[in-house]
C-alpha cells in the first residue's frame, strides 16, 4: 500500500521521485527524468515516512554509495 501521492508543500507527486538523499533536514531529490531538486520539509520525519511508504530508494541504502579517495 502506498501512501498519498503528494506531500504537503513538495511541488512533486512521488511517482515523479526516483531517489532521494538526506542529510539533516535537506533532502537532495532524483526525478524520473534525472533532475535533481532540493527540499527542506518542515516535518522530516513525516517526509521521510512518506517516501518510504512511496518506495522511494534512499541512496544511503544503495551498496558502495559512499565514495572514498585511496592513495
Amino acid at each position: 500500500m502506498t501512501s498519498a501521492d503528494n506531500y504537503p508543500g513538495f511541488e512533486y507527486p512521488a511517482s515523479q521521485l526516483s531517489k532521494f538523499l538526506a542529510a539533516s533536514d535537506f533532502f537532495t531529490i532524483m526525478l524520473n527524468n534525472g533532475d535533481i531538486v532540493h527540499f527542506t520539509p518542515k516535518d522530516m520525519t513525516a517526509f521521510l515516512k512518506w517516501l518510504s511508504d512511496n518506495k522511494i530508494q534512499n541512496i544511503r541504502t544503495e551498496e558502495g554509495w559512499v565514495l572514498s579517495s585511496k592513495k
